[in-house]
């Protein structure tokens, strides 16, 4: 089996300045959703990266509970 031809596509994921240029946000406020627990993130050591599709989910799930709270 070679494993650069892997039939599976790898996720692609990011910086926390690569979700901030992403998101249109600063990177402080995503470090500030990743320790408030906001938004997920893997961490490998010190490394921390960010799967944009559970990152977006979990700001849409976010809007929701906020919304309603009014």
């Amino acid at each position: 089996m070679n494993p650069n031809n892997n039939s599976q596509e790898q996720k692609r994921v990011y910086t926390q300045k690569e979700i901030a240029e992403v998101l249109n946000l600063c990177a402080e406020t995503v470090s500030r959703w990743t320790t408030a627990g906001i938004i997920p993130c893997h961490r490998v050591g010190r490394i921390v990266r960010y799967d944009l599709a559970a990152v977006l989910a979990a700001i849409e799930k976010a809007a929701k509970k906020q919304e309603g709270n009014k």
